[in-house]
């Protein structure tokens, strides 16, 4: 199963630049795209939290929360959630 994978298997990592707006619909969930501003990214909306930067992970088929730091993103923890994507997804 994927998801039992990605919590043995993820590990954090930095990225240049956010990932393009190519995330198949059924994916989605709560996210939503902006662009604007130079803000490009998926992003999502926690109650608690507000507004999030998230990417989407293919290697895992889940969303990640991003973290900025030093204009360098840091693809750092497994979104949960309104983002959680289910076995028959």
């Amino acid at each position: 199963m994927v998801a039992t994978r990605a919590l043995e298997e993820f590990q954090s990592y930095w990225v240049e630049r956010r990932g393009d707006h190519n995330v198949p619909v059924i994916f989605l969930k709560a996210a939503q795209w902006f662009d604007k501003d130079g803000a490009d990214g998926y992003y999502c909306h926690y109650d608690d939290k507000g507004w999030k930067h998230i990417e989407f992970s293919f290697e895992f088929l889940m969303w990640i929360n991003v973290r900025i730091k030093d204009h360098k993103y840091l693809v750092w923890q497994i979104a949960g959630g309104a983002l959680n994507i289910t076995k028959e997804e």
